[in-house]
């Protein structure tokens, strides 16, 4: 899942430099990549067994 996340920051730069009028939908797009690397994070570490043992 992470490379889904980086794929729409690596859109989002391509934007950026082919369209610069396109910036609100391209930042949008790091928004919406962030959220979901803070949901996935969160998620992991609240459903996980063993958060706080280092193996």
């Amino acid at each position: 899942m992470e490379f889904l996340e980086l794929l729409l920051v690596l859109i989002a730069m391509v934007l950026i430099i082919i369209k610069p009028q396109k910036e609100r939908l391209a930042f949008g797009l790091v928004m919406v990549s962030w959220l979901i690397m803070i949901f996935y994070y969160v998620g992991h570490k609240t459903g996980a067994l063993l958060t706080v043992m280092n193996l």
